[in-house]
Order: C-alpha cells, then structure tokens, then sequence
C-alpha cells in the first residue's frame, strides 16, 4: 500500500472514495476519524476560532440552534 503522505490527494478525491464505500462502512470511518483525539482537539480549536471571527456569544443548546437556522 502507498505512502499517502507522499502522494497528493485532494478532498473530491477523498470524498469520491468515501462515496463508494458500502453506508455501513462509511459510517465506521466516521466514528474511527471521530474518535481519534487529534481530530477533537482540532474540531474543537476550529469551532472556538469561529466563535472568536464571527463574535458568536457563548448560549445554551436551544438558543445556538435558534441562531444557527436563522
């Protein structure tokens, strides 16, 4: 199996890929990515950095999905 550090793949590529995978096996690798304490780390520093950018006040659960869906 390649290196995929060594190849350059872009995200349609990824994406396509993803799509011919079988909906069971798809969701699988989601909950693998999800999993992994890197990808919360980040998800969790890019979110934080979008509340600083667009100057979102911190809400409960209700009034984000309010906010969200205007």
């Amino acid at each position: 199996m390649p290196k995929l550090k060594e190849i350059e793949i872009d995200y349609e590529q990824i994406r396509d890929l993803v799509y011919q995978l079988a909906f069971e096996k798809r969701i699988a690798l989601i909950k693998d990515i999800v999993r992994d304490k890197r990808y919360q780390a980040e998800f969790y520093g890019f979110t934080e950095s979008l509340t600083r950018k667009y100057a979102i006040p911190e809400m409960t659960g209700s009034e984000l999905d309010n906010f969200l869906h205007e």
